[in-house]
């Protein structure tokens, strides 16, 4: 008997969520059905990508109403937006987050759902296996993540703050501090932050973010300590096409949604 395809919807029309959707064209056991995205002209831009029977465009309700699946990929505003939603939690509802650093101020709704499964990928961070398993055991954890200067140039923290990342000469340490300061001052720039608290639930979390006006490459570097020894881990990623995202956030995206569908999964 052939499985029906999952319906999926698509929720952000941008860079990542488009090129999730394209993946997800020529995948049978995926159907995307609905495109959702502030910008009409974006979303009408990833429909015609489509052969044959186009995705509909539709308001963040009715995606989460129609679909079996829902992917947000636009920013952490949105989450809250999908985890208020009263088309949530209704049937067993699978929903993959982009943007973790939305998840971080509502862990409780979390929580609170009975049906729907989250996911959220590793995105541009090696290691977050072995950071589960060891939940629990950590005695410290710190983050350093170094971008090009002008990929944070928007950030509201360097906004706030007065920061000329344009005439910076060499690379500088411009925050350091706590997950909840670095998500709210970095909102789409920082989402690897949220997701290794996710992983180690560690209160304690240190996070150093560094601008490099020469960097080619967005790096992530994690040290965790305990009684089980110690943990590093370092990548290097390139920047998608939006210099905000790694690529290899979209790989873990695209790598989460196949495993959906095989029988046998390596890893958490």
């Amino acid at each position: 008997m052939k499985t029906r395809a999952i319906r999926t919807g698509i929720i952000g029309c941008g860079n990542i969520g488009g090129q999730v959707a394209l993946f997800l064209r020529h995948n049978p056991y995926f159907k995307v059905t609905t495109l959702t995205d502030v910008s009409l002209s974006q979303a009408t831009a990833l429909r015609k990508k489509f052969r044959g029977a186009r995705p509909e465009i539709v308001s963040l309700e009715e995606a989460l109403k129609r679909n079996d699946l829902v992917i947000e990929s636009a920013c952490p505003a949105v989450v809250i937006e999908i985890l208020r939603s009263k088309n949530l939690d209704k049937r067993k509802k699978k929903i993959l987050f982009m943007s973790s650093g939305g998840l971080i101020h509502s862990l409780n709704r979390i929580s609170k759902l009975k049906n729907a499964e989250v996911f959220i990928p590793s995105g541009a961070l090696a290691g977050l296996d072995a950071i589960k398993a060891i939940a629990g055991e950590i005695e410290s954890l710190q983050l350093v993540t170094t971008k090009p200067a002008h990929s944070l140039a928007a950030a509201p923290f360097v906004v706030k703050n007065k920061k000329n990342l344009e005439s910076m000469k060499a690379a500088q340490v411009i925050f350091d501090g706590g997950l909840s300061d670095a998500v709210k001052g970095f909102p789409v720039n920082i989402n690897v932050a949220a997701s290794l608290f996710l992983a180690s639930r560690f209160k304690k979390l240190r996070i150093k973010i560094v601008a490099d006006p020469e960097a080619k490459f967005n790096t992530h570097e994690i040290t965790c300590s305990g009684k089980f020894g110690v943990i590093t881990t370092k990548t290097q990623n390139l920047p998608s096409r939006n210099p905000k995202t790694s690529q290899l956030a979209i790989s873990s995206a695209l790598s989460v949604l196949q495993g959906m569908t095989e029988k046998i999964r390596i890893g958490n």
